[in-house]
């Protein structure tokens, strides 16, 4: 196993919040796609577009193979607002949970764990 990335791999799991795919990237470029035969989960990242319901005030979103998810605001959101969620699987092969980043004209508005553990 002397051939081991699993800690490159898991960097940003250890940070406060998802990046901003939109602005920085993957960062790494695509190579040959690994043999995955049998494999059901792998590791997740995303960014996606978010609505608000000012009656609510809650931010809505769908996540990829994980679903739709709705959060209460901390602050309330102008019309003019956009929002956008990244989100990351915590762990490596096996998702242990999933983290969001609710980015509000670009910045940063909350970091929330949507299950499990990160």
């Amino acid at each position: 196993m002397s051939d081991c990335t699993c800690k490159e791999h898991n960097k940003s799991s250890s940070s406060e919040h998802v990046a901003d795919y939109s602005v920085v990237g993957f960062g790494a470029k695509a190579g040959s796609p690994p043999q995955l035969d049998g494999v059901l989960a792998l590791k997740l990242s995303v960014c996606v577009g978010a609505s608000y319901n000012q009656a609510t005030n809650q931010i809505c979103f769908t996540i990829p193979v994980y679903g739709d998810y709705c959060l209460t605001s901390p602050v309330s959101i102008p019309v003019s607002g956009q929002l956008k969620v990244c989100a990351e699987t915590c762990g490596s092969f096996i998702p242990t949970g999933l983290k969001a980043t609710v980015y509000l004209n670009g910045t940063v508005l909350f970091t929330a764990t949507l299950f499990g553990a990160c």
